[in-house]
């Protein structure tokens, strides 16, 4: 299966450094330009099911990509943003470090959901859709953690959600996964 892995486009709450969550907030102008450009550079890859979180940021990316490929969008919740509980809508750099130590322990006693969780719905996910689509290419659009999840999975590296280096907003990735 041939998967192509793509975040959404850049929000206010993104531009302005605000923990999102599962906030419903939907692309800034700039996201929309964003993901314009990719998606005319991606206008002739084939692809066979377009899979989407059930998000709006998520879906005006999708409906962006998908007016070259006229495709039904698939929500899936298992591909939805990370739960971060009690730090949805909050500035980062408003962190106390005694709030930063606490965000990395990823605790659900603060209503965000925990590494193993988050591994384990995505890996449903995979598991799901390379059975389904085995000789298929997909696009997914989701978010950075889910993305680097999904990414790190099917690449076989450790997942570490706090590694910001992948997945800007509207960067797509393109990957081979074979299911052993």
């Amino acid at each position: 299966m041939k998967i192509y892995i793509l975040r959404h486009g850049e929000t206010v709450w993104n531009f302005k450094g605000i923990t999102q969550g599962r906030s419903n907030n939907r692309l800034s102008k700039n996201g929309k330009a964003q993901v314009e450009k990719i998606a005319l550079e991606y206008k002739d890859v084939n692809f066979d099911e377009i899979f989407v979180s059930p998000l709006m940021r998520t879906i005006q990316t999708a409906n962006i990509m998908n007016k070259y490929h006229n495709k039904k969008l698939l929500k899936d919740e298992r591909i939805i943003e990370i739960d971060q509980g009690i730090f949805t809508g909050r500035r980062k750099d408003s962190f106390t470090p005694e709030e930063i130590e606490i965000r990395k322990t990823r605790s659900i006693e603060y209503g965000m959901e925990t590494q193993e969780m988050i591994v384990k719905r995505v890996k449903e996910f995979l598991d799901d859709v390379s059975y389904r689509y085995k000789d298929k290419t997909i696009l997914v659009v989701t978010h950075r953690g889910i993305a680097k999840t999904l990414y790190h999975l099917i690449n076989d590296i450790d997942v570490y959600l706090e590694d910001l280096s992948l997945f800007k907003n509207a960067e797509i990735r393109c990957c081979e996964y074979k299911k052993n």
